[in-house]
């Protein structure tokens, strides 16, 4: 009798753990398949005039083009008071594209902290951007 009950604990105990890791597994692979999509010209041609409309995965993309310290930087002077540009976060910049710097910019400027000065953002984006294929990269 003991042994029957210490058995159906153990099933029960095994089917909790299941029912309560199944969502989240699922959860992870969707993560995982919404990452590996691949994006072609074609959907980059149609570019969404907000952010919020263009894909988690195009932005999480554009993301992954620059590296934490170079977007720091990037952030810093579009948003902040960094006022200086170097070589190797212009070619960053440049590197991930038009398209890809302007989503990121766009992204965050429309954030509660950012939107007010919403166009002034978007602005000292255009300059950065300009600025580097103009003194950088050409």
């Amino acid at each position: 009798m003991a042994r029957s009950k210490n058995v159906s604990f153990a099933v029960l105990l095994f089917m909790g753990i299941t029912l309560i890791a199944s969502p989240i597994l699922a959860m992870e692979n969707e993560d995982e398949s919404t990452e590996a999509e691949y994006i072609d010209n074609e959907s980059l041609a149609a570019s969404p005039e907000s952010s919020t409309e263009i894909l988690p995965g195009f932005l999480k993309n554009c993301a992954n083009t620059i590296s934490k310290s170079i977007g720091d930087k990037v952030f810093n002077y579009i948003f902040g008071d960094e006022k200086s540009l170097d070589y190797d976060t212009c070619s960053e910049v440049t590197g991930s594209g038009k398209e890809c710097h302007d989503a990121l910019v766009k992204y965050v400027a429309e954030g509660a902290m950012f939107k007010a000065n919403y166009n002034f953002y978007l602005k000292r984006g255009d300059d950065l951007y300009n600025i580097c294929l103009a003194v950088f990269v050409d």
